[in-house]
């Protein structure tokens, strides 16, 4: 059981990173173009939330793609029944916590 909430918090803190450093993608691709790295291919999404705010979108994605994995590790291991909800909760808590910190939410400009 302990190892089960160790694992649920380290998805909790790494699904948080992924959408933290998502949410700053805008800069960070735009150091990668300067510097001509290999992470300037990776686009940068932006919605607009409201006249004031755009979402840079490329934390959820980061994370969702983080969670396919996880789930999909979890299904050939046969393990999916009952941690596999554990995992999409700490996806969702993630998300809500970062987007209350207005984490990827620049303001239009």
């Amino acid at each position: 059981m302990i190892k089960r909430i160790v694992l649920f918090l380290l998805q909790l803190l790494s699904f948080g990173a992924l959408m933290w450093i998502g949410g700053f993608w805008d800069v960070l691709h735009l150091q990668a173009e300067v510097t001509h790295s290999v992470w300037a291919s990776i686009p940068v999404f932006k919605y607009p939330v409201s006249s004031t705010h755009i979402l840079i979108a490329d934390g959820l994605i980061f994370a969702g793609v983080l969670l396919l994995i996880i789930l999909l590790l979890q299904a050939l291991a046969r393990r999916l029944r009952p941690w596999a909800a554990l995992s999409v909760v700490a996806y969702i808590i993630a998300a809500v916590v970062t987007l209350a910190l207005k984490v990827g939410l620049p303001p239009a400009s």
